[in-house]
């Protein structure tokens, strides 16, 4: 009983998408646990729920390249992954060389550091940035603020939406801090949240476990459960996560939970474990009947300040989330970046911005 209410309420949520909201309906009802699959138990849930027979372990995410260049949406289309890919912002090195770059060769062949890199978190220009381990996306760390490629990564995609909804060009994500912006951050904790704290409109949550209620303040971190937050309609113009949504057991039920928070012309810019080269999502763990069961494959688990044995990934992206996240009523554009000027480089920078489009119902 309980997933047929949810589906109905999903279904209600979607009604008028026609043919595509069947599909991503049939989606969610996958994610809600109703399909089969090889299982075996393991891990720490989104709930905070240990399983001592935890067999996985921390792996590393790489995906695979994919060309395409975003095309404009003709008049009543609505956008899919087609018109959401954006494939133009890419520096001269990836137009000439393709992947690896000279600067991928430089850091993996010969060790060395970028030069002259300008930090698009904090603004910090003319720095050296060390990359020191194989994974590209979470290393070169900026000697002021700290922050990695892929938060990086994430800065420029997010300015851009903040200078469209202030109507002021942004240098670096600390101007963020002298705008009138209602900010969610998603973390508590980090480069970004210590960059953007001081923003008047700024709100941070963390999900700690489900024994606390929702909204409840522990530590100075506000505990919420995204796929059903306590904040009022409307309230947000920018909501920030990076690769959190992986780790929620109904992502899209966190999507669509996240443009009712969002106001009109808000956007959502986040990251997460994607797989271009993969159409369907994988779905590598559900909670079904309040059990946390996984399928025939292994258990993946993302460190977490809050969890420190991790805290197990549900699913990896692929690309029918863009095709979902159309249906749920957002603008949507995936970007694949690399601005070495930016210190992002790699294969592996993706961030999806998604605007809360007004015409949906």
């Amino acid at each position: 009983m309980g997933k047929a209410r949810e589906s109905e309420r999903l279904a209600r949520a979607l009604r008028g998408a026609g043919l595509g909201a069947l599909t991503l309906l049939l989606g969610l009802w996958a994610l809600s646990g109703a399909g089969g699959g090889r299982r075996y138990e393991s891990g720490i849930d989104f709930d905070g729920r240990e399983d001592e027979s935890a067999g996985g372990s921390y792996v590393p995410f790489g995906a695979v390249r994919t060309e395409g260049t975003r095309r404009p949406l003709r008049p009543l289309e609505m956008c899919s992954w087609e018109t959401a890919l954006e494939g133009s912002q890419f520096d001269d090195e990836v137009e000439s060389d393709g992947f690896p770059t000279r600067y991928e060769r430089l850091v993996w062949t010969d060790h060395k550091p970028l030069e002259d890199v300008t930090c698009p978190v904090c603004g910090m220009q003319k720095q050296t940035v060390r990359f020191v381990g194989s994974d590209l996306r979470e290393e070169g760390k900026c000697s002021h603020c700290g922050s990695y490629n892929r938060l990086r990564q994430l800065a420029d995609i997010i300015l851009p939406e903040a200078s469209r909804l202030t109507g002021h060009k942004l240098q670096a994500l600390q101007d963020l801090v002298h705008t009138n912006l209602r900010i969610l951050n998603t973390q508590c904790q980090g480069v970004l949240h210590t960059v953007l704290k001081r923003a008047p409109g700024y709100v941070c949550s963390e999900y700690i476990n489900s024994d606390i209620p929702a909204g409840q303040v522990i530590e100075h971190i506000r505990h919420e459960d995204l796929q059903r937050t306590t904040f009022k309609d409307e309230v947000f113009d920018l909501v920030v996560s990076t690769d959190l949504m992986s780790r929620i057991p109904r992502p899209y039920q966190g999507f669509h939970e996240l443009r009712r928070i969002l106001r009109p012309g808000g956007a959502h810019i986040f990251t997460v474990p994607f797989s271009p080269g993969d159409y369907h999502d994988q779905i590598r763990a559900v909670v079904e009947d309040g059990k946390l069961v996984h399928w025939a494959l292994p258990p993946i688990y993302q460190g977490d300040h809050l969890h420190p044995k991790g805290v197990l990934m549900f699913t990896i992206f692929g690309r029918e989330m863009a095709d979902k996240l159309c249906m749920l009523g957002y603008n949507t554009t995936v970007h694949h970046l690399h601005n070495a000027a930016h210190g992002i480089i790699g294969d592996n920078a993706w961030v999806v911005s998604t605007v809360k489009n007004t015409e949906h119902p």
